[in-house]
């Protein structure tokens, strides 16, 4: 440009000067009386005018102009500008050519080569050609852009290197239209590459009177990838801003909504319009407002913020939202601020959730007795309860014994031991489960423990064990003294049964030989009174009565004990037995007795029991004789047998509307002997109740008596499932 006669300014998109030639500094300096200096508005050099009309025909022409303004009465300015391009392709700047002209000599041949030069230098492609399409004359940046040669090319059409569409052909029939094209097309090189293209084209009418096409290409492709790149990033932005599960949003300095995705219109609650007439500041929870409202302005003013709110949509809902804050630059000026919210509502929750839950399991762990301690891998104790940490170690709090470990608290031989242990336990992954122990505690007490200990794993696959320590001292002296009284009452027990060989032998004994006795005093009797009735006296006569029976009644009592010292010494059968059969077999053989009272029985549903049945049957017989028994005299005996069955054991009822008992007697009727009537009102020794009483108690049963006096009277009693 040093070089070049033609004074060139080179100007930006701005209209400032960036470099000039010496040509231009005369030029301007002559012209115009002003100085060049870098960064010179054009504004300042042209007339208002001329900068007036030179910026319109910039910005409608892209930067390529090719006119003449009035400059003087006499002489017009004429301007050529086109772009200059980088290496890359890029618009870097535009070239400006100056030249006064004659306003009656425009076209001057001396114009005309400098308009050559300026054409033939130019970084744009630029034709001339017949409007119908030949062409005329090339530059040579055509030739370097298509790769065809000047003498190529005015053997190509149009259609060469222009493709051929639907594009063309609008852009085609605008220039007719109008005199001139401006339009993105699809330009065609030499070597069949395709490349889009920004042409200018406009028609106008040489000195000939010939109409000639002056056209100027640019190739836009680093511009279209650059758009295409531009595009795409836009495109993912606004799919991550669309579609992103957070919600994400802007809004102005004011903290009015701009715009927000799906997510963020979800807690917001409400429509796209009330939405964006929204600030967002009246939706954060009154406690958090202040705070969130410093936190913004520090991001409006560029710093990038993240912090935790709470959040009230419109309807109300309340969310608990981790929000990061960043701010919006626009031409490097801060002009709003984007946000991202994700909702932490149910994170929060099972946070603190997982925190009620660890202090309740430590207030658990800490009102436990027993000594509860974690161990890793270490062998250093990273958890302890209260019992462990207090009673045990003697610690104020649980921070005191965190650490520590079996050197810190046992005996220099002991450590090797427990560490071995807790070692094997790690590494085997068998737990060792109430293994009994000997400690000792830090006021050196000596202690029985039942020692559990446990393998876990935590973290990234540490290993480590909790142990459970039970003091069991005071059991181990319970055993001892139970052991005790156990030697103790085997002893008893040997004895007992000693005792209690020794009185059946003696009861045998007893009945044996008290009984023969009597059967001589009642042979004898009976003798006497058969042989000497009629010789003895009628007081005589009585005393014999008397002597015999008693003696008969002596003999009955004997028997009567013999039989009440048996029940549960003999060795009787479980059996199954159906009770109501049982029942049956009894009411016939009181069957005398219950037809001289015209007796009524009613037998219920009874069941089938696993028992001893002989005593069972004596049981039976015992309790309805007895209803036969003592009936009243005034109404018809009537017997009801019933059984119902519980969770673990049957009870069965025996009712009677003979003569009640009285309430002073419930209790007195089971003991031996004990009778509520004289023996000449009804027969009996008094020992049938208590026989009943022995043979549920050896059942594992229990007896008892309802009764109202006059009345009547039920005796209940019950037999274990699981005799």
């Amino acid at each position: 440009m040093k070089k070049c006669t033609t004074p060139v300014l080179k100007i930006n998109e701005a209209y400032k000067i960036l470099t000039w030639n010496f040509s231009a500094e005369v030029f301007v300096r002559e012209n115009f009386n002003k100085s060049l200096v870098t960064q010179l508005g054009i504004s300042k050099v042209f007339s208002a005018e001329i900068s007036k009309k030179f910026k319109n025909d910039f910005t409608s022409g892209d930067g390529i102009i090719h006119k003449q303004y009035s400059f003087s009465e006499t002489k017009n300015l004429k301007i050529l500008c086109s772009p200059c391009l980088n290496e890359n392709g890029d618009v870097e700047a535009f070239s400006i050519c100056l030249k006064l002209v004659d306003k009656n000599d425009a076209v001057s041949p001396e114009n005309i080569i400098q308009a050559k030069n300026v054409v033939e230098n130019s970084s744009l492609a630029i034709f001339l050609s017949d409007p119908n399409g030949p062409v005329i004359e090339v530059n040579k940046a055509a030739c370097r852009m298509f790769g065809y040669t000047f003498e190529e090319f005015k053997r190509l059409s149009r259609e060469d290197i222009i493709l051929k569409n639907e594009n063309l052909k609008n852009a085609l029939n605008q220039r007719n239209l109008v005199g001139e094209l401006r339009h993105e097309l699809t330009g065609k090189k030499k070597n069949g590459e395709n490349f889009p293209c920004e042409v200018h084209s406009v028609i106008y009418t040489n000195h000939n009177g010939e109409q000639r096409t002056s056209t100027a290409i640019i190739d836009i492709s680093d511009r279209k990838n650059q758009e295409i790149i531009a595009e795409n990033s836009m495109q993912a932005f606004q799919s991550l801003f669309d579609y992103n599960p957070d919600a994400v949003y802007s809004f102005d300095l004011m903290g009015n909504f701009i715009d927000f995705n799906e997510t963020a219109l979800e807690f917001i609650e409400g429509t796209k319009e009330n939405a964006k007439a929204a600030n967002f500041l009246p939706l954060i929870a009154p406690e958090d407002k202040e705070r969130v409202l410093n936190i913004s302005l520090k991001a409006a003013s560029g710093e990038i913020q993240r912090y935790h709110t709470n959040f009230i949509g419109l309807k109300g809902t309340r969310r608990v939202l981790d929000v990061t804050n960043f701010p919006i630059y626009v031409n490097r000026k801060i002009t709003g601020v984007y946000g991202i919210a994700k909702d932490i509502t149910r994170q929060v929750e099972i946070e603190q959730k997982l925190r009620e839950e660890r202090n309740m399991f430590r207030a658990i762990i800490d009102y436990i007795p027993d000594h509860i301690f974690v161990v890793n891998q270490n062998h250093e104790i990273i958890l302890t309860n209260y019992a462990f940490y207090n009673n045990y170690l003697g610690a104020e709090t649980e921070e005191n014994s965190l650490g520590l470990t079996p050197k810190d608290f046992f005996p220099e031989k002991e450590v090797l031991e427990i560490i071995d242990d807790n070692t094997w336990v790690m590494n085997s992954g068998v737990p060792i489960i109430n293994r009994e122990d000997i400690i000792r505690d830090f006021n050196d007490k000596i202690d029985y423990t039942l020692l559990t200990k446990v393998p876990f794993k935590f973290g990234d696959n540490k290993k480590g064990l909790v142990g459970i320590s039970r003091n069991i001292t005071e059991i181990k002296q319970k055993e001892e003294a139970l052991e005790l009284l156990n030697r103790e009452l085997k002893k008893h027990t040997e004895e007992l049964a000693l005792s209690n060989k020794e009185l059946e032998q003696f009861a045998y004994i007893a009945s044996h030989d008290l009984q023969e006795p009597l059967r001589m005093v009642t042979s004898f009797l009976t003798q006497l009174k058969k042989k000497y009735s009629d010789q003895l006296d009628e007081k005589a006569q009585q005393y014999i009565h008397f002597a015999h029976d008693g003696a008969t009644r002596m003999r009955q009592i004997i028997l009567d004990l013999l039989e009440y010292s048996r029940v549960g010494r003999g060795e009787y059968q479980v059996v199954e037995v159906n009770t109501k059969n049982l029942v049956s077999e009894v009411l016939l053989l009181q069957k005398r007795c219950i037809e001289a009272q015209n007796a009524e029985i009613k037998l219920g549903e009874l069941p089938d029991l696993k028992v001893e049945e002989l005593p069972l049957k004596q049981l039976f017989s015992n309790l309805i004789g007895n209803a036969l028994k003592y009936h009243s005299k005034d109404r018809r005996p009537v017997i009801e047998i019933s059984a119902e069955e519980k969770d673990v054991y049957w009870g069965f009822k025996i009712s009677d509307n003979g003569i009640g008992i009285e309430e002073a007697f419930k209790e007195k009727i089971f003991v031996i002997f004990q009778r509520l009537h004289h023996r000449d009102e009804y027969e009996g020794t008094g020992i049938g109740l208590a026989i009943c009483k022995k043979i549920v108690d050896h059942f594992g049963g229990e007896i008892w008596v309802e009764s109202a006096y006059g009345k009547g009277s039920s005796f209940y009693f019950t037999i274990p499932k699981q005799f």
